[in-house]
């Protein structure tokens, strides 16, 4: 059976070339458009147009020139499936068995100031990822190429194997779905560019400018929607300082409070209560950081607890919800920014994205929850069950501390925290400074493995008394070592958790 290629480029490099390559070999070609002309006066023999084949003309100023049962069917069709096979002979379709396209330049109009927004919108391509990410889906049958430097690689894989390899295929499919995933993110980018947008007054400083961009598709806690209260809106600094308080109370089951300041915990605690969790963050943690903070809680906020709360200076609250004496307490400070954020239970898995020069890095939301069940003691003596509390609490706390980080907690508050540091040794001597006298018997929480046994004499000279830690270093064997000499029960997570 011959064997068909579908031919549309905008990048028409090598294109006849290929396209004679593989009419040598046997195949036949569609195409359209402009790359069929190119074929036509190149005298490419076997040479098909698209619309002659699907028996369905170009339509719409050739915005319909692919979207057809006969073009789709050909791509996706399994071979091997009898039930496609019925359908196919049923329907009178054919097979196609290599994509070769690349999509309309969207990123050179883009960045073209000449050009209008409907000019830009016309430029986005819809047949294009459509058939090649269809192939890709079924690249065991079709092969999709996207990239003219790929094609004599192809040539001399259909002439020495008689076929393209399956290890090509794949490798020919991933590079469709980065391609389709880079074009998809720069359109996103020009629609959000010129959709509504919530501007802020300015970005992290009075030079940059800056906006939030909404996301439609949350249905769980959602910062953007929170509802205002009271106060201003809020500033960029303050939108990141509240995401990561946000991230923090919505770790917790347990009743818990926390301050932030510069995207970093300064004080914080469970409770039995949400008025006492707050109570004991503020008081035993970092109060002198916490003017000017932001604040969160995961439980509804009553009376006693707004009454804390507007005691001292501060820039944000965020609760699930206020009763009407909490609301009128807090409300007496004109300034002070009252989220309201519901669904705090409802936490989903997200992205995070950071731009790097060049392109955008995109990683999972760190949603990895540690429990008892997880840890591996790795000392001679085990943690009580106390402690493994304090541990745990430790540890949730640290992973919204910069790396290098260290968190030193004692009966479910944080006493010391010190992140951002090149060395781990410093972030421990710092939390423990923090932490004074009341670190002795406290649990210590690195979000990453000791390399040496350094960090752990300092946190022994405290009188620290328990250390949990991801684990994985080479040395681990004499950190414990170290451990065991100074009588400090280790626990393991066998999970780093760096925030950079």
């Amino acid at each position: 059976m011959t064997k068909r290629a579908l031919i549309s480029v905008s990048d028409k490099t090598g294109v006849v070339e290929f396209a004679q390559e593989l009419t040598a070999l046997g195949w036949a070609i569609l195409s359209t458009g402009g790359t069929f002309r190119k074929l036509q006066e190149a005298g490419v023999p076997n040479l098909q147009e698209v619309a002659e084949f699907t028996q369905f003309p170009e339509g719409l100023e050739g915005r319909i020139k692919t979207l057809t049962p006969q073009v789709f069917g050909g791509i996706l069709y399994l071979r091997n499936n009898d039930g496609h096979k019925q359908f196919m002979t049923e329907n009178k379709l054919e097979d196609i068995d290599m994509v070769v396209v690349n999509l309309y330049p969207f990123k050179k109009n883009y960045l073209d100031d000449t050009k209008t927004f409907e000019q830009k919108v016309e430029q986005i391509d819809i047949g294009g990822p459509s058939m090649i990410r269809a192939a890709a889906k079924n690249y065991e049958f079709c092969a999709p190429v996207v990239d003219p430097s790929d094609y004599a690689g192809i040539i001399a894989e259909l002439k020495n194997e008689g076929d393209i390899t399956l290890a090509t295929r794949k490798v020919l499919a991933a590079r469709v779905f980065e391609m389709t995933a880079h074009y998809d993110l720069l359109i996103a980018k020009f629609w959000v560019e010129n959709a509504e947008k919530m501007p802020l007054r300015y970005g992290e400083n009075p030079h940059q400018s800056a906006v939030v961009l909404e996301d439609a598709s949350t249905e769980g806690v959602d910062l953007v929607k929170a509802e205002v209260l009271n106060g201003k809106p809020l500033s960029f600094n303050n939108f990141g300082d509240a995401n990561g308080a946000l991230e923090l109370a919505i770790s917790f089951d347990e009743p818990f409070a926390c301050i932030i300041k510069h995207a970093s915990p300064c004080c914080a605690a469970i409770g039995d209560t949400i008025e006492e969790a707050f109570e004991r963050a503020y008081k035993e943690g970092d109060s002198l950081s916490a003017f000017g903070g932001i604040i969160a809680l995961n439980r509804p906020v009553n009376k006693a607890t707004a009454e804390q709360i507007v005691s001292f200076f501060n820039e944000v609250v965020i609760a699930p919800a206020y009763d009407d004496e909490a609301l009128e307490v807090l409300k007496s400070k004109k300034n002070l920014r009252v989220l309201k954020v519901p669904n705090m239970d409802n936490v989903e898995q997200d992205f995070t994205f950071k731009r790097v020069r060049g392109g955008t890095l995109m990683q999972d939301l760190d949603l990895k929850k540690i429990t008892k069940e997880d840890l591996s003691v790795a000392t001679e003596k085990a943690p009580t069950e106390t402690q493994i509390v304090d541990l745990l609490t430790a540890w949730k706390i640290v992973k919204l501390v910069k790396s290098n980080a260290i968190a030193v907690v004692k009966n479910g508050a944080l006493i010391g925290a010190n992140g951002g540091q090149t060395s781990r040794v410093d972030a421990m001597q710092n939390a423990l400074r923090q932490a004074g006298e009341a670190a002795k018997g406290a649990a210590l929480a690195s979000d990453a493995f000791f390399p040496f046994p350094d960090a752990v004499e300092a946190a022994g000279e405290a009188g620290i008394g328990c250390i949990i830690q991801p684990g994985g270093s080479r040395n681990d064997d004499v950190v414990f070592e170290k451990c065991n000499e100074l009588n400090i029960p280790t626990v393991l997570t066998g999970t780093r958790s760096f925030l950079h």
